[in-house]
């Protein structure tokens, strides 16, 4: 996970402390409550400059509960919302992994490609899980 909480304050303490809270939810593996904090925090503060963050977050929430589509609702969203956000090639790699747990191969595979083709320079950690995925869900090699 890479996210410093003490990072920059958004300019709204309730925010910020709502987002913290799911941030170290989700840190101690306390997914319900993180999916709880995160999703109340993308709609009472849709305009916070950590909106994307925070579904990216949600994102994993629903994931480690295996809560595929959800999982896919909530990235596609943020994705669609934020397609030059530095987070959108996470959103659309977990987007991915969301629509193979649900089973969805052929378009998780398709979204994977999606993330090399779109995105030309990626942090290797997000390269490393991309490859990592493209296995787990049997894609074709490119």
């Amino acid at each position: 996970m890479t996210y410093d909480p003490a990072a920059g304050p958004s300019g709204n303490p309730d925010a910020d402390a709502q987002f913290r809270a799911g941030y170290e939810a989700l840190a101690q593996g306390d997914y319900s409550f993180a999916e709880d904090q995160f999703s109340q925090f993308i709609e009472l503060y849709p305009d916070n400059p950590r909106v994307t963050d925070a579904a990216n977050w949600l994102g994993d929430a629903l994931l480690q509960r295996r809560a595929y589509s959800e999982a896919a609702d909530v990235l596609l969203n943020a994705f669609q919302k934020a397609p030059d956000n530095p987070r959108a090639p996470e959103l659309l790699l977990k987007l991915g992994m969301s629509l193979s747990g649900a089973g969805e191969r052929e378009t998780a595979c398709r979204t994977f490609a999606e993330v090399e083709r779109r995105y030309t320079t990626l942090p290797d950690a997000v390269k490393g899980r991309l490859a990592e995925e493209k296995t787990k869900a049997e894609c074709p090699p490119a």
